[in-house]
C-alpha cells in the first residue's frame, strides 16, 4: 500500500515537472525575443540617424517580427517610410500606432505627414490639430497645420490660426516666417515686414528671412529700410545673389533718387540675367535719370532687341534719342510703337514731345490731346496741353 501512495505521488511529480518545463521554455523565450527586438531596434535607430534608411528599415521590421506590439519599431519604421517616399506604407504603419497609443502626439504629427505628402489634406489637418492638443508645448503641428490650410486655398483661415497661436511662438522664428509669408498673401505688407524682422531677430543668419524682410519693405513702400536691408544681405559672407536682388534694390534706390547707385546693382543683375528685357530697361532708365542718353539708348535698344513690343523700353528710348537730339530717330520709332500700343496715353505725350521737338506743335498738340481722351486723368498730357497753348480740348480732332 505504501509502494503505490509512493508510485502516485512521484508520478505527480513528474507530471508537474512535465507541464512546468514547457512554460519556463516559452517564458526564456519570451524574454529572448523581448531583448532581441529591443537591441534590433537600437540598431535600427543607429542607421536612421546616419542616414542608412534600408538597413533601419530592414532591423525595425525584424524587431516587429520578434514582438508585434513593438510601438516604438513601428514608429520608427514610419519614420523610415516617410523619408523613402512611402508615405501610403508610412500611413498604414503609423495608423496601427495611433491606434494602440491615441495620447501619443508624435504618431499623430508623423501620420499627419505622411496623410499630407498623400495629399490627403483634410485628415492631415485633424491630425496635425491633434497632436498639439496632445502636446501645446511643440508647435510645429501648429505650423504644419497652417500649411495644410494654405494648400486647401484656406489663406485667411490660416493668417487667422496662425496668429491666434503667435503668443506661444516663443524662440521660434518659423512662426514669425509663416505669419509673413500668410500677410503677404493677404497684401498686408507692414504686417509681413513686422513678422519678418522678428524671424530675422529669432535667427540673424538664415539667409531666406532677410531676402523675404527686404521683399515685404520693399512692397510696403519702406525703401530706405529695404535697402539697408538688402545691403546687409549683400554683404553676407557666401551669399550668392539672385537677380532680383540687384533688380529690387535699383528700384529702391531710384525710388529715393539715387541713380548712379541704381545703375551700378542694375549692371550687376544684367550680368546675372542678360537675357532679360525688364533689366535692361531699368539700366536705360537709371542711365537718362543721370544724364547718360547714349548709354540709355544702348541698354533701351538691348532690351527691344529681346522684346520688340516692350512699351517701357520704347518710351525710355523715344526719350533718351530726344535726350541725345536724335529728333527724327525718336519721331519714327514713337510713330511705329503706337501701332502695337494705341491706347497708351503716355506714349501719346512722349510721341508728342518728340513733334514739339521737331518743331511740329500741331502735331504735338494732336498727341497731347489724343492722351487725354484716352486717359482724362493723364496730368502730364494735360499739362503738356496747356503748355502747348491749346484753348479748348474739345476743338481738337
Amino acid at each position: 500500500m505504501k509502494k503505490s501512495i509512493t508510485l502516485v505521488i512521484i508520478l505527480a511529480a513528474v507530471a508537474g515537472c512535465g507541464n512546468s518545463v514547457p512554460e519556463a521554455r516559452q517564458e526564456a523565450y519570451k524574454r529572448w525575443y523581448h531583448a532581441r527586438a529591443r537591441m534590433l531596434y537600437g540598431v535600427a535607430v543607429e542607421h536612421f540617424k546616419v542616414g542608412q534608411l534600408g538597413r533601419a528599415s530592414n532591423r525595425a521590421q525584424e524587431a516587429l517580427t520578434l514582438e508585434a506590439d513593438y510601438h516604438e519599431a513601428r514608429l520608427l519604421l514610419g519614420k523610415v517610410y516617410i523619408e523613402q517616399g512611402h508615405y501610403a506604407a508610412a500611413a498604414e504603419q503609423l495608423d496601427k500606432v495611433r491606434q494602440d497609443k491615441p495620447t501619443c502626439d508624435e504618431v499623430h504629427y508623423l501620420l499627419a505627414v505622411a496623410q499630407e505628402k498623400q495629399g490627403r489634406l483634410e485628415e492631415a489637418l485633424a491630425n496635425y490639430r491633434r497632436a498639439y492638443a496632445l502636446d501645446n508645448r511643440n508647435i510645429a503641428p501648429v505650423m504644419a497645420a497652417a500649411e495644410v490650410l494654405v494648400a486647401l486655398r484656406r489663406t485667411r483661415e490660416a493668417q487667422l490660426y496662425i496668429e491666434s497661436y503667435i503668443v506661444n511662438a516663443g524662440e521660434e522664428p518659423g512662426m514669425y516666417e509663416i505669419a509673413g509669408r500668410l500677410a503677404m498673401m493677404q497684401r498686408q505688407y507692414d504686417k509681413a515686414a513686422d513678422y519678418y524682422e522678428q524671424a530675422l531677430d529669432l535667427d540673424c543668419r538664415n539667409v531666406r528671412y532677410r531676402e523675404a524682410l527686404a521683399r515685404s519693405q520693399v512692397f510696403a513702400g519702406r525703401d530706405d529700410k529695404a535697402v539697408r536691408t538688402f545691403v546687409d544681405l549683400l554683404a553676407q559672407k557666401d551669399y550668392t545673389p539672385r537677380a532680383w536682388v540687384y533688380t529690387m534694390l535699383g528700384d529702391c534706390y531710384m525710388s529715393l533718387g539715387r541713380p548712379r547707385d541704381a545703375k551700378k546693382v542694375y549692371q550687376q543683375a544684367s550680368k546675372l540675367r542678360p537675357a532679360s528685357p525688364g533689366i535692361w530697361t531699368s539700366i536705360a532708365k537709371a542711365a537718362l535719370a543721370v544724364g547718360d542718353a547714349p548709354r540709355a539708348i544702348l541698354s533701351a535698344r538691348q532690351a527691344l532687341q529681346l522684346d520688340a513690343g516692350s512699351l517701357d523700353a520704347t518710351l525710355v528710348l523715344g526719350y533718351a534719342l530726344l535726350r541725345n537730339r536724335q529728333v527724327t530717330r525718336a519721331v519714327s520709332v514713337l510713330n511705329q510703337a503706337t501701332a502695337l500700343h494705341p491706347q497708351n496715353g503716355m506714349l501719346r505725350c512722349v510721341m508728342g514731345l518728340a513733334y514739339a521737338a521737331a518743331g511740329n506743335n500741331n502735331r504735338a498738340r494732336q498727341c497731347y490731346g489724343h492722351a487725354l481722351r484716352i486717359e482724362p486723368e493723364n496730368q502730364l498730357a494735360r499739362e503738356l496741353l496747356n503748355g502747348s497753348g491749346a484753348k479748348e480740348l474739345s476743338k481738337l480732332d
